[in-house]
């Protein structure tokens, strides 16, 4: 293909660029003196661009050229550009619209030889036959957009993961994960505000394929959050950071007291006990805090999917004593 295009593109320059009269064939108007002049330079640019290996910017410059002076020559290189991506959507098309236009005008050896390139072709793209519960409905595939529902054909994509996404003005955007496979015709239908479905892609033999759903494409069933366990996680941390304080605080005065010359024996004993209290109170707080929030992570894991009706939460509860804790549940 590399080299195909080398050659094809000194012709197309020098038969396509250089005769307005062959430009003039296709529907659109004949381009002006300024347009063929600027599509000259589009077109050596992308020649350019194409010999350093940047296809993406070589195929921008070919197709300004191209609206700028449309010739069916010039998508030829267009195909030949976008099988080297590869895009091989985008080679199916710009190769059939390149037979279309060139008609009898295209010599039988490069007929055969794009004819042989579209056969190819045809079986490592697939088939998206996409609609919608409401029309006009704006469709993107892989965050691209194809137009709006009702379309007025399928729309061709290569194989592998593809994105389609539906959206319309004052509603969430649906969107569905498919895989595709070479030759698959995909009924995909999205409805709009509540949720998608997509039917099984059928191979070209009327066989179905597998693997077309993503795994948790329902109408929106999500994962039950266990309030009630987190909420008594984000209690004990409070209560931990504030007990600690005070440990840190009565640990403090502690140290003070010693370093005070005359403080009563008493004084320090009670002191020291205070501060022994809290800072046990505190290390049984942080341990109870961890097994809680373990215990939350354990429930939110192992949660199943959420629906219509939520089921009750186990009951979960947490007891501290000294040097301790206990948590009774069911999990």
């Amino acid at each position: 293909m590399r080299s195909s295009i080398l050659i094809a593109i000194p012709c197309a320059l020098s038969l396509a660029l250089a005769a307005p009269s062959a430009l003039a064939a296709g529907p659109t108007k004949q381009p002006t003196k300024e347009e063929m002049q600027e599509a000259q330079r589009r077109y050596q640019r992308g020649r350019e661009l194409y010999e350093d290996n940047d296809f993406t910017a070589a195929l921008v410059e070919i197709r300004r050229a191209y609206e700028l002076a449309p010739s069916y020559k010039l998508l030829f290189d267009i195909g030949q550009i976008c099988y080297q991506l590869p895009d091989y959507p985008c080679a199916l098309r710009s190769f059939k619209q390149y037979l279309e236009e060139g008609g009898g005008d295209i010599n039988a050896p490069r007929r055969a030889e794009v004819e042989n390139d579209v056969r190819k072709l045809e079986g490592r793209v697939a088939t998206l036959k996409i609609t919608t519960n409401r029309p006009g409905a704006e469709i993107l595939v892989d965050d691209v957009v194809v137009g709006k529902t009702p379309l007025d054909a399928p729309v061709i994509v290569g194989a592998g993961k593809r994105k389609v996404t539906a959206r319309v003005q004052g509603a969430e955007p649906v969107t569905r994960v498919i895989e595709v496979a070479g030759t698959d015709i995909v009924d995909v239908a999205l409805d709009v505000g509540g949720g998608s479905t997509a039917a099984a892609p059928s191979s070209g033999d009327g066989t179905s394929a597998p693997g077309s759903d993503e795994p948790g494409g329902d109408t929106g069933a999500g994962r039950k959050v266990p309030i009630v366990p987190w909420v008594i996680t984000g209690a004990l941390a409070v209560g931990t950071g504030i007990v600690g304080g005070l440990a840190l605080r009565a640990s403090s005065d502690y140290r003070s007291q010693l370093d005070t010359f005359g403080t009563p024996r008493p004084t320090l004993d009670e002191s020291y006990g205070n501060m022994r209290n809290l800072a046990i109170a505190a290390d049984v707080l942080l341990g109870a805090t961890a097994v809680a929030g373990v215990t939350s992570l354990i429930l939110t894991l192992t949660a199943g999917p959420s629906g219509p009706k939520k089921a009750g939460l186990a009951p979960v509860n947490v007891s501290v004593g000294p040097g301790s804790v206990w948590i009774k549940g069911t999990f």
